[in-house]
């Protein structure tokens, strides 16, 4: 059952490429670009959740990696 949904996700996450990308055909290149690899990750991290495979949160790296910009833009605030 759960190939039969990873198989259904793929298609819709095809299907919507598609029509994305006919709706960028005029734009730049680098914006399909965006736009694919943006759709790819989306299709590689949903097909892991239907799966059941656990994803960590980025959440803790990114507090690591913003928090002293924060402190340093912001001195003030606790």
């Amino acid at each position: 059952m759960i190939v039969l949904k990873i198989a259904f996700f793929l298609l819709l996450v095809a299907y919507l490429s598609f029509l994305q990308y006919r709706a960028f055909r005029g734009k730049k290149k680098t914006e399909l670009i965006v736009n694919i690899g943006l759709m790819l990750t989306a299709a590689v991290i949903g097909t892991l959740l239907i799966a059941g495979v656990d994803i960590p949160s980025p959440a803790i790296p990114l507090t690591a990696i913003f928090e002293p910009i924060g402190k340093w833009v912001f001195p003030e605030v606790k």
